[in-house]
């Protein structure tokens, strides 16, 4: 099990940075100790955030794998290390299987899942280099581990970071490598704006966006407050990060039924 006792010292990275739950992760580790680095595909929001929290701000086009290699160079050239990497820019349209086009499925896909399997191999010889260790950090989804209407492409992503995040972490394990830990973050509902940057993917039509009918009543929570979630359990070493306790149920339920397979 990975640990990090301290963050005093320690070098993060976090992508979608910007706004809502990437930033809501930077100010945890800031306030933790650690000096960040906000990387955002708008740089002038980036800019703007760091500004405000007391980070450093980089542009990253994380669907990109020479934007995140040029990102993590930089990162080393300035900081002389990196500890922590939260891979956690990620889009969400929320549409019925058959209304998303299969260039919305591609843009869903290249950004969440291509972002995190760049990330992580572009960060992770880094990490394996760092006499301190390390952690990657990869902010999926509750819908990774639980189906919902309007999640097709979305949930996707988010149950193919899950099974990444989990087999890189389980073949450090049998490498003999004790010192880099893998964690998934699977937040429920929590205040941010990845909604409208959903709006924004290319051939979005609003007279078809069915965004606010799959829109669940749920306890939404601040970003901040994910982010001291996210600081706690890697404090603990904890490899799976679930915000809302009130998801558990339906988690469970949906796991039994998967189970009852065998029975069948």
């Amino acid at each position: 099990m990975v640990k990090i006792d301290t963050f005093e010292n320690r070098v993060a990275v976090v992508t979608g940075g910007a706004s809502g739950i990437g930033r809501g992760i930077a100010e945890a580790l800031i306030g933790a100790g650690a000096t960040v680095v906000i990387a955002d595909v708008n740089e002038e929001s980036a800019q703007a955030t760091a500004k405000e929290i007391g980070a450093l701000a980089r542009h990253v086009d994380v669907s990109d794998p020479v934007s995140v290699d040029e990102l993590a160079k930089s990162v080393i050239e300035e900081c002389g290390r990196v500890d922590i990497v939260v891979n956690n820019a990620g889009v969400g349209p929320l549409e019925t299987f058959e209304s998303m086009s299969l260039q919305d499925f591609r843009w869903v896909l290249e950004i969440n899942l291509g972002g995190v399997i760049h990330g992580m191999k572009t960060f992770l010889p880094y990490l394996k280099e760092n006499e301190n260790g390390g952690y990657i950090v990869n902010t999926a989804s509750v819908a990774a581990v639980l189906p919902g209407e309007g999640t097709a492409a979305y949930g996707a992503s988010k149950a193919a970071m899950l099974s990444i995040g989990d087999t890189v972490d389980l073949e450090l394990r049998a490498a003999g490598n004790d010192t880099v830990g893998v964690a998934t973050l699977m937040p429920a509902m929590v205040r941010s704006n990845i909604t409208e940057n959903s709006r924004q993917r290319p051939g979005f039509d609003a007279d078809t966006d069915q965004t606010e009918d799959f829109q669940v009543e749920s306890r939404v929570l601040e970003p901040r407050d994910v982010g001291e979630m996210v600081v706690e359990a890697l404090r603990a070493g904890n490899r799976h990060i679930f915000t809302h306790p009130e998801t558990r149920e339906a988690i469970a339920a949906y796991q039994a039924d998967v189970i009852s397979g065998f029975d069948a």
